[in-house]
């Protein structure tokens, strides 16, 4: 066989795994909270066999769902946090709030589903709080200690730069992934300011 026919087949499968943990998160954001093989298949354009294919089952295909988030986000904090040429403290904050949205947009399925709670069990909830503890340093190391120092103000702001915030400006308020973001850049500048 040609490899070139080989390789056309192989970019073929990939594309069509993609497309299927694509339109399985976007039916979990319009509120499909568990989507089934057929509703997925069918806004795919492909076949429930030709889904069945990719994925032994759907706990396979929801797990799957849950690596790609994970990874993705994980990802995203990896990446280094550089300063350099970045002058201000509003100017960091900006980069957090950038950085955040692309994590949460990763997480907002995961959140969003009732796929999350029945595989929530087997994740590190010791892995979980190292992430809070070190997305709250993150922000207590760039706020001015003014804000940083106001409990009130502090809790505020990070309960507004949460995942939480994030599923309520797009689930439940409906807010395509710009105005989301804007909102939370409005709330940020407001609170810190």
């Amino acid at each position: 066989m040609n490899s070139t026919l080989i390789d056309g087949r192989t970019a073929k499968k990939a594309a069509t795994h993609e497309r299927i943990l694509l339109v399985t998160r976007a039916l979990i954001i319009d509120g499909i909270l568990e989507p089934t093989a057929r509703e997925i298949a069918a806004q795919a354009g492909i076949t429930t066999r030709t889904l069945f294919r990719h994925f032994t089952d759907m706990d396979a295909l929801y797990r799957s769902l849950i690596e790609d988030a994970r990874t993705k986000a994980t990802a995203v904090m990896d990446e280094p946090f550089d300063v350099a040429g970045v002058s201000t403290w509003q100017d960091q904050m900006q980069r957090v709030v950038e950085r955040r949205v692309r994590i949460f947009e990763s997480l907002l399925p995961l959140y969003a589903s009732t796929i999350w709670s029945r595989y929530r069990a087997a994740v590190d909830d010791l892995g979980s709080r190292k992430g809070v503890l070190r997305r709250r340093k993150r922000l207590r190391d760039i706020l001015p200690g003014h804000i940083a120092e106001d409990g009130s103000r502090f809790e505020a702001l990070d309960a507004v730069l949460s995942i939480e915030y994030w599923i309520s400006l797009r689930r439940d308020q409906r807010l395509s992934v710009a105005r989301a973001r804007r909102a939370l850049a409005v709330a940020v500048e407001k609170l810190t300011s």
